[in-house]
């Protein structure tokens, strides 16, 4: 039993060691970034050469940017479930620049051609196909002809 111990300990260090981080080198190939060169390829200094305190300032920013994320989320969805309570739907916020002002409805030929409403929410819709148009020559001596 102790043999199987100490042999599992053996194990477990020649593991970890041989896993042990190296620096390898990088290339930069125009690019694009290879860990073998290619032709002109220029090596890249890739260690860390930052400060232990440039480092402790950068992982406080970076806990900092979570932080205020993971707050936005909460509160994003504390606002969807008032939402919903209230039989409302979803809040969309539309930015100012996206929405276009409408023009004054007119009557007549102006009315007819106007586009139909769109809906505030994106749709995507695939491109429609260009049809053919006929000269106007060829339909009036198709229609002679019937």
């Amino acid at each position: 039993m102790r043999n199987l111990f100490l042999n599992a300990v053996i194990l477990i260090a020649t593991t970890a060691l041989s896993t042990w981080a190296n620096a390898q080198n990088a290339y930069r190939c125009g690019n694009t970034y290879s860990q073998t060169p290619c032709p002109n390829a220029v090596p890249v200094d890739v260690n860390d050469s930052r400060t232990s305190a440039q480092k402790k300032q950068t992982d406080a920013a970076t806990a900092g940017s979570t932080k205020a994320g993971d707050a936005m989320e909460k509160s994003r969805l504390a606002q969807e479930k008032r939402d919903l309570a209230a039989n409302r739907g979803p809040t969309v916020l539309i930015a100012p620049a996206t929405v276009q002002p409408t023009a004054p409805a007119t009557p007549g030929k102006a009315h007819a051609k106007r586009k139909k409403k769109t809906s505030q929410y994106f749709t995507a819709q695939a491109p429609r196909e260009k049809k053919e148009k006929k000269p106007a020559k060829a339909k009036k001596e198709a229609a002679s002809k019937s």
